[in-house]
């Protein structure tokens, strides 16, 4: 992978460390198209990741629950919404160092 992506590289390793690496690889597949599709696809292509993207984040839901994640505190959907913000931030701070001068 390209020294950029960095970030995304580290927060795969936690998730893989906190659930299991199905989920986590699931996940930051599903969001990193999503992304990069809205960066110079067309609107029917982002559609179609976007929908591509929601299947693969239930299969995410389906590994959490298989995971026996489930806890008290924070549902499955939760953790989703969570881990989601976590791997966009990563994204930006990875984007940001694409963009720094080298």
């Amino acid at each position: 992978m390209a020294l950029a992506s960095r970030e995304r590289q580290y927060l795969h390793q936690e998730l893989t460390d906190e659930v299991n690496v199905t989920y986590a690889s699931i996940v930051c597949e599903a969001w990193g198209m999503v992304l990069n599709s809205q960066r110079n696809s067309t609107p029917a292509r982002q559609k179609t990741v976007k929908q591509t993207a929601a299947g693969m984040e239930r299969a995410a839901l389906i590994a959490l629950k298989h995971a026996d994640y489930v806890t008290e505190d924070m549902k499955p959907e939760e953790r989703l919404k969570r881990d989601r913000k976590r791997y966009e931030a990563a994204w930006e701070a990875d984007r940001a160092d694409m963009d720094a001068p080298a």
